[in-house]
């Protein structure tokens, strides 16, 4: 291992993927809650989106915030709202939340691409609760297996597991290269097409540009070590 002062570092880069990779998971993955809101908006979010220069992905939801401090129950009915327009329906979604749509010809879920990403879950027995009834590239399934990636790295960090550490993120790198990058940033661009609610421009914003920095630092931990 290199210095303590180095381990430190790593450690906080390591804790930093976990958290926001759990955020964004969330803001994906459910109905928006004043929980979560508070959450994006808060010092903790702020400071770990400075660390990796990204402090301005979240301006949007910032200025959503002040809305909600103003007419709070209106200004969240109007983001429930649109989080069922843009990801449940019933009406065609301008854009579908999984892997299959956007790498297959037919655009359709339950595709080649789904069984490799379960195969990916597999390796690691992640199994999503929903998993019988929803298709295993859905954007919130893939990010809460980047999550729970994340965690176990930590993990095996701080056990000086240096074999298992460099394998979770060698395993990382290539699901974010061989489907997350793939397919994300042509999700993003549809969903912008859409003219979201300013709350998940923000989103989306910080996510298609967290995942390409989030390669860099896989890179700059495993050159570290």
């Amino acid at each position: 291992m290199k210095t303590e002062s180095r381990q430190d570092d790593i450690a906080i880069l390591l804790a930093n993927r976990t958290y926001l990779y759990r955020l964004l998971q969330n803001s994906f993955g459910n109905e928006p809650a004043l929980e979560t809101i508070r959450i994006l908006n808060s010092d903790h979010t702020q400071t770990s989106l400075a660390l990796l220069s990204l402090e301005d992905s979240l301006d949007l939801v910032r200025d959503f915030t002040e809305q909600l401090e103003e007419n709070e129950d209106d200004a969240l009915d109007e983001v429930r709202i649109e989080y069922t327009r843009l990801f449940l329906g019933p009406t065609k979604l301008p854009a579908p939340p999984w892997e299959s749509v956007y790498v297959s010809k037919e655009r359709l879920i339950f595709q080649e691409s789904t069984l490799e990403v379960r195969k990916c879950y597999l390796k690691y027995n992640f199994l999503p609760a929903q998993y019988r009834f929803e298709a295993d590239d859905h954007l919130a399934l893939e990010l809460d297996f980047m999550y729970n990636l994340s965690n176990l790295a930590e993990i095996a960090f701080q056990a000086e597991d240096i074999v298992k550490f460099r394998a979770i993120l060698k395993d990382q790198k290539a699901f974010l290269t061989e489907h997350l990058l793939v397919w994300v940033p042509q999700f993003a661009s549809d969903l912008e097409a859409a003219r979201p609610h300013s709350f998940y421009r923000g989103i989306v914003s910080l996510l298609k540009r967290y995942l390409k920095t989030d390669i860099k630092v896989i890179d700059e931990i495993l050159t570290s070590l």
